[in-house]
């Protein structure tokens, strides 16, 4: 794309619209992820759902398709705090890495799995990549809905603390029955 093109953004009677630098309506792409079916939003009240599936179309109309996938949630927090109002202009060159991920601070790497620990994860509190290693560690879809995607890594908390606790009673455990003394 060339400098200058921008994204635009305005909330009408009939909704939020984004138009592409080309004027065209953008597409939501949910054939790459189903975040929000019915729209887009932005700013810093705007629904989760609906503010991914603005980045997703964005990420994917701009870059690729994987670039969407991998980075819609690190962009959607980028779009949450720069989009604001009514109407909105957002140059192309915005939706390059070099402009956002320094902006909100991402990591560039994934912790690897072994740096992560299911058990000690607040997972109100976890960043993305965070939230992306326990994916691949305990092997969970990282592009479903994020509420789906906690269920499952609730689950496989609970799997990997009763294995521990399943690891740590010893065969000679009684329970809490005391045998009586052999001499008696």
């Amino acid at each position: 794309m060339t400098g200058g093109r921008a994204y635009r953004g305005e909330r009408c009677m009939g909704g939020q619209l984004v138009y592409t630098p080309d004027g065209d309506l953008l597409d939501k792409h949910l054939h790459i992820l189903r975040r929000a079916p019915g729209g887009f939003d932005w700013g810093p009240e705007a629904d989760e759902a609906r503010i991914d599936q603005l980045a997703i179309a964005l990420l994917a109309d701009s870059s690729t398709k994987n670039i969407a996938l991998d980075h819609y949630k690190e962009f959607a927090e980028y779009l949450r705090e720069e989009l604001e109002g009514d109407e909105w202009r957002l140059p192309s060159s915005d939706s390059s890495a070099d402009t956002w991920s320094q902006d909100i601070d991402v990591a560039d790497e994934t912790p690897s799995q072994e740096d992560v620990d299911i058990t000690a994860v607040d997972f109100d509190e976890m960043t993305f990549a965070v939230e992306r290693a326990l994916c691949e560690k305990h092997d969970i879809n990282i592009h479903q809905s994020v509420d789906d995607r906690r269920e499952a890594l609730e689950d496989a908390r609970q799997e990997v603390r009763s294995e521990t606790t399943d690891s740590e009673e010893s065969p000679t455990d009684t329970g809490g029955f005391e045998f009586p003394a052999a001499n008696q």
